[in-house]
């Protein structure tokens, strides 16, 4: 994995359609290719979305990560997502296949849950915008209840 990898999937709080101030600032650092699935699915952990990878398919966004700005856009995504290397951690940074509903394949970064996931309910059809929609917790995460 490069240190400065040129793409992300996004599939929670850092969708341009999630009100949230990471999403803002992700706008402002990377350009939008457009809607984007992958395998997996995504898994509520009360306040917030995981993406785990597998069957199903998660629904999200892919970004092309401004290259002037990657090094200190990836440390601040990295902060957000808890992701330092450490052995406890929640998520990790990892290499994906991404599909872009346009078209075409690319390889991408997202960060994927790394704990179980056993008894933590699905989010349905793998897409976190209407479960947001629909959850007084994920939206008072975000500032936004």
């Amino acid at each position: 994995m490069s240190d400065h990898p040129e793409y992300l999937f996004v599939y929670g709080t850092l969708r341009s359609d999630i009100p949230s101030s990471m999403s803002k600032f992700l706008r402002r650092r990377a350009a939008l290719v457009g809607k984007a699935t992958t395998g997996g699915k995504l898994v509520d952990l009360g306040d917030y979305p995981a993406f785990v990878t597998g069957s199903g398919t998660a629904r999200g966004e892919l970004y092309r990560i401004s290259p002037e700005r990657a090094e200190e856009t990836w440390e601040l995504l990295d902060a957000y997502e808890g992701v330092s290397g450490g052995a406890g951690e929640e998520y990790q940074r990892t290499e994906i296949d991404v599909r872009v509903a346009a078209g075409g394949k690319f390889r991408a970064q997202t960060y994927a849950y790394r704990k179980s996931v056993g008894g933590k309910p699905e989010i349905p059809n793998g897409d976190y915008l209407p479960y947001y929609r629909g959850n007084s917790k994920h939206q008072k995460f975000t500032g936004n209840d």
